[in-house]
């Protein structure tokens, strides 16, 4: 009741609106994965000082709450329910990739945006680069969707893989923010290195655009949240930041997009040969 998520129904209990909107399988808006992977941390925040003093992260499976392939599994699951829920939808409308053939989907997870933008472009391929567990989970949401034959898997480390050097748009979502700056800026350096000229990133993520003390409050608790959770040079980024970062890789013309959502968006370019 504290929480909204049971109303009272005569003797019983029923699901409130809240509930019946967010945490029920098979609706638009249907965020219980996402729930269970932040539940999953509970036993890192109840260490809080301890991570604090000692200057570490406590990954959740570390600390014998949850085993790491049902952490893995939820985290992968709630980063496609907020993929599903509307931030697909808010990526393929502030992106034009018409007239672009072959995408790396660096760290691409459950392959959810490589679907939503293969879908909105029906002359694109994509290849999704992660580790074995992520790229289990994304082998059945691309064949649920009839993709098969237009997105691939690349099995490896997104930061190092060997790509080819033939890839016009690369994507890097939900990384910059739990990874530290040294790793983000090498994926940049990947990614510059497997686009050909005139080759188009896409960077979406957590990142300050918008300074409204309700978005520096949101910000604030996503800072703490993945520095306990995910690496201890985590941290949710200035789009300025960023941006640089990507020019010092060598794009250009780096567009910073504010989003309806919780993430924000920059893109950039590869300069064109001459």
């Amino acid at each position: 009741m504290v929480l909204e998520l049971l109303d009272r129904k005569g003797d019983g209990y029923g699901n409130s609106s809240l509930t019946s909107r967010y945490l029920v399988k098979n609706k638009k808006e249907y965020a219980g994965d996402h729930a269970l992977h932040h539940t999953n941390t509970w036993a890192s925040w109840g260490r809080l000082d301890e991570i604090i003093k000692e200057g570490k992260t406590l990954l959740p499976y570390e600390t014998g709450y949850v085993d790491e392939d049902q952490y893995w599994s939820n985290y992968m699951m709630g980063q496609h329910n907020r993929a599903a829920s509307g931030q697909a939808y808010q990526l393929v409308q502030n992106v034009e990739l018409s007239n672009r053939s072959k995408l790396v989907d660096l760290s691409g997870g459950a392959a959810s945006y490589s679907i939503a933008l293969c879908e909105a472009n029906p002359l694109l391929k994509s290849v999704v680069v992660d580790c074995k567990e992520p790229l289990r989970i994304a082998r059945t949401l691309v064949a649920e969707h009839n993709l098969q034959d237009r997105i691939s898997f690349l099995e490896g480390n997104g930061f190092e893989v060997n790509l080819t050097q033939d890839y016009d748009a690369a994507l890097i979502s939900g990384v910059v923010l739990i990874t530290s700056e040294e790793a983000s800026r090498r994926m940049f350096k990947l990614a510059y290195d497997a686009l050909v000229p005139g080759g188009i990133i896409m960077v979406q993520d957590y990142m300050r655009l918008d300074h409204s003390p309700e978005r520096k409050k949101l910000d604030t608790m996503e800072n703490l949240y993945v520095m306990v959770a995910f690496d201890p040079g985590a941290q949710d980024r200035e789009g300025e930041e960023v941006a640089s970062w990507l020019e010092d890789a060598g794009f250009i013309n780096p567009k910073m997009i504010p989003l309806p959502t919780q993430l924000a968006l920059i893109t950039a370019e590869k300069p064109p040969a001459f």
